[in-house]
Protein backbone atom coordinates (compact mmCIF):
# COMPACT_ATOMS: atom_id res chain seq x y z
CA UNK A 1 0.00 0.00 0.00
CA UNK A 2 3.06 2.64 0.60
CA UNK A 3 4.29 1.61 -2.49
CA UNK A 4 1.74 2.57 -4.33
CA UNK A 5 1.17 5.56 -2.35
CA UNK A 6 4.81 6.71 -3.39
CA UNK A 7 4.37 5.94 -6.79
CA UNK A 8 1.13 7.89 -6.93
CA UNK A 9 3.19 10.61 -5.17
CA UNK A 10 6.18 10.95 -7.43
CA UNK A 11 4.05 10.76 -10.76
CA UNK A 12 2.09 13.70 -9.28
CA UNK A 13 5.37 15.52 -8.54
CA UNK A 14 6.34 14.78 -12.12
CA UNK A 15 3.69 16.19 -13.81
CA UNK A 16 3.54 19.45 -11.55
CA UNK A 17 7.00 19.88 -12.78
CA UNK A 18 6.57 19.35 -16.28
CA UNK A 19 3.49 21.50 -16.09
CA UNK A 20 5.39 24.19 -14.46
CA UNK A 21 8.96 24.04 -16.38
CA UNK A 22 7.55 24.57 -19.39
CA UNK A 23 8.74 28.06 -21.31
CA UNK A 24 5.88 29.78 -23.42
CA UNK A 25 6.50 29.99 -26.95
CA UNK A 26 5.19 33.54 -29.06
CA UNK A 27 4.18 32.60 -32.59
CA UNK A 28 6.55 34.81 -34.68
CA UNK A 29 5.35 35.86 -38.29
CA UNK A 30 8.08 34.24 -40.76
CA UNK A 31 9.01 36.93 -43.11
CA UNK A 32 10.74 36.03 -46.36
CA UNK A 33 12.33 39.50 -46.69
CA UNK A 34 15.04 40.10 -43.94
CA UNK A 35 13.69 44.16 -43.65
CA UNK A 36 13.63 45.61 -40.32
CA UNK A 37 10.64 47.93 -40.08
CA UNK A 38 9.64 50.37 -37.48
CA UNK A 39 7.46 48.93 -34.62
CA UNK A 40 3.95 50.96 -33.66
CA UNK A 41 3.42 50.10 -30.16
CA UNK A 42 -0.30 49.71 -30.34
CA UNK A 43 -2.73 47.55 -28.84
CA UNK A 44 -4.34 47.45 -32.44
CA UNK A 45 -1.27 46.47 -34.35
CA UNK A 46 -0.32 44.07 -31.73
CA UNK A 47 -3.78 42.06 -31.55
CA UNK A 48 -3.10 41.63 -35.75
CA UNK A 49 0.35 40.08 -35.02
CA UNK A 50 -1.32 37.85 -33.14
CA UNK A 51 -3.81 36.07 -35.70
CA UNK A 52 -2.66 34.88 -39.16
CA UNK A 53 -4.30 34.30 -42.80
CA UNK A 54 -3.85 31.39 -44.98
CA UNK A 55 -0.22 31.17 -46.71
CA UNK A 56 1.47 32.75 -43.30
CA UNK A 57 4.26 31.05 -41.97
CA UNK A 58 4.62 31.23 -38.17
CA UNK A 59 7.87 29.86 -36.07
CA UNK A 60 7.39 28.37 -32.63
CA UNK A 61 10.30 26.83 -30.65
CA UNK A 62 11.69 24.59 -32.79
CA UNK A 63 9.10 24.32 -35.18
CA UNK A 64 8.08 26.53 -38.33
CA UNK A 65 4.35 25.95 -39.80
CA UNK A 66 2.31 27.06 -42.64
CA UNK A 67 -1.32 27.09 -43.55
CA UNK A 68 -0.59 26.59 -47.19
CA UNK A 69 -4.74 26.65 -48.53
CA UNK A 70 -8.42 25.48 -47.57
CA UNK A 71 -11.29 24.00 -48.75
CA UNK A 72 -14.38 22.29 -48.37
CA UNK A 73 -15.20 18.43 -49.20
CA UNK A 74 -18.14 17.38 -49.81
CA UNK A 75 -17.77 13.90 -49.66
CA UNK A 76 -17.87 10.89 -52.04
CA UNK A 77 -20.65 7.63 -51.83
CA UNK A 78 -19.32 6.37 -49.39
CA UNK A 79 -18.70 8.79 -46.71
CA UNK A 80 -20.44 12.50 -46.67
CA UNK A 81 -21.09 15.04 -44.21
CA UNK A 82 -23.71 15.14 -41.51
CA UNK A 83 -26.69 16.74 -42.76
CA UNK A 84 -26.33 20.70 -42.22
CA UNK A 85 -22.38 20.59 -42.04
CA UNK A 86 -19.99 20.60 -44.62
CA UNK A 87 -16.11 19.59 -44.12
CA UNK A 88 -13.68 22.38 -43.96
CA UNK A 89 -10.30 20.73 -44.92
CA UNK A 90 -6.58 22.36 -43.96
CA UNK A 91 -3.48 21.60 -46.01
CA UNK A 92 -0.52 22.72 -43.82
CA UNK A 93 3.39 22.41 -44.37
CA UNK A 94 5.29 21.62 -40.38
CA UNK A 95 8.84 21.86 -40.54
CA UNK A 96 11.27 20.59 -37.80
CA UNK A 97 14.37 23.17 -37.30
CA UNK A 98 15.96 21.40 -34.72
CA UNK A 99 18.27 18.42 -34.36
CA UNK A 100 16.13 15.78 -32.66
CA UNK A 101 12.50 14.47 -33.92
CA UNK A 102 9.46 15.37 -32.36
CA UNK A 103 5.87 13.84 -32.62
CA UNK A 104 2.96 15.50 -34.54
CA UNK A 105 -0.21 14.54 -33.55
CA UNK A 106 -3.19 16.66 -35.20
CA UNK A 107 -5.80 15.40 -31.98
CA UNK A 108 -3.31 16.79 -29.69
CA UNK A 109 -1.63 19.94 -31.70
CA UNK A 110 -5.39 21.67 -34.24
CA UNK A 111 -8.23 22.75 -33.18
CA UNK A 112 -10.64 25.02 -34.88
CA UNK A 113 -12.94 27.40 -33.45
CA UNK A 114 -16.34 28.70 -35.13
CA UNK A 115 -17.91 32.42 -34.76
CA UNK A 116 -19.79 31.41 -31.94
CA UNK A 117 -16.52 30.03 -30.13
CA UNK A 118 -17.34 26.65 -30.28
CA UNK A 119 -14.50 23.69 -30.92
CA UNK A 120 -15.59 21.47 -34.22
CA UNK A 121 -15.00 18.19 -34.65
CA UNK A 122 -12.45 16.20 -36.83
CA UNK A 123 -13.30 14.47 -39.82
CA UNK A 124 -12.10 11.42 -40.83
CA UNK A 125 -14.59 10.80 -43.52
CA UNK A 126 -13.06 13.72 -45.25
CA UNK A 127 -10.75 12.89 -48.60
CA UNK A 128 -7.51 13.90 -47.49
CA UNK A 129 -4.25 14.66 -49.01
CA UNK A 130 -1.48 13.11 -46.17
CA UNK A 131 -1.91 13.32 -42.53
CA UNK A 132 -0.59 15.81 -39.90
CA UNK A 133 0.55 12.41 -37.59
CA UNK A 134 3.74 10.72 -36.79
CA UNK A 135 7.35 11.19 -36.09
CA UNK A 136 8.57 14.28 -37.63
CA UNK A 137 13.23 14.01 -37.69
CA UNK A 138 15.37 16.60 -37.63
CA UNK A 139 15.61 18.90 -40.36
CA UNK A 140 12.40 17.32 -41.89
CA UNK A 141 9.28 18.68 -43.41
CA UNK A 142 5.40 16.99 -43.15
CA UNK A 143 2.74 18.48 -45.51
CA UNK A 144 -0.63 17.11 -45.32
CA UNK A 145 -3.87 17.83 -44.55
CA UNK A 146 -6.80 17.83 -41.18
CA UNK A 147 -10.78 17.89 -41.64
CA UNK A 148 -13.02 18.87 -39.62
CA UNK A 149 -16.98 18.78 -39.61
CA UNK A 150 -18.21 22.44 -39.78
CA UNK A 151 -21.84 23.83 -39.55
CA UNK A 152 -23.34 25.67 -43.21
CA UNK A 153 -24.38 28.36 -41.20
CA UNK A 154 -20.81 29.68 -40.17
CA UNK A 155 -18.16 31.35 -42.73
CA UNK A 156 -15.43 32.09 -40.49
CA UNK A 157 -12.88 29.99 -38.04
CA UNK A 158 -9.90 30.27 -36.02
CA UNK A 159 -7.67 27.45 -36.76
CA UNK A 160 -5.53 27.04 -33.62
CA UNK A 161 -2.04 25.18 -33.63
CA UNK A 162 -0.60 24.82 -30.13
CA UNK A 163 2.33 22.02 -30.78
CA UNK A 164 3.55 21.74 -27.01
CA UNK A 165 1.09 19.38 -24.86
CA UNK A 166 0.30 21.29 -22.35
CA UNK A 167 -1.12 24.31 -24.43
CA UNK A 168 2.27 26.96 -23.72
CA UNK A 169 1.45 29.07 -26.52
CA UNK A 170 -0.51 29.11 -29.79
CA UNK A 171 -0.91 30.42 -33.50
CA UNK A 172 -4.70 31.77 -34.27
CA UNK A 173 -5.18 31.56 -38.37
CA UNK A 174 -8.42 33.17 -39.52
CA UNK A 175 -9.95 31.55 -42.22
CA UNK A 176 -12.86 33.19 -43.99
CA UNK A 177 -15.10 31.16 -46.35
CA UNK A 178 -14.45 33.77 -49.51
CA UNK A 179 -10.73 32.80 -49.42
CA UNK A 180 -11.28 28.97 -49.69
CA UNK A 181 -10.34 27.27 -52.76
Amino acid sequence: MLKQVVTVLVICLFLVLAIGSGEEETPEAVDEKETETEEINTDEKEQKEEVFTIGDTVEMGELQFTVNSARFDTGDEYFSPDEGERWLVINCTIENLSSESTSISSMMMFDLVDEEHYSNDLSLGADTDGQLDGELGANRTMRGEIAFSVSKEHSEWEFIFEPQLFGFGQAIYEIKEEELD
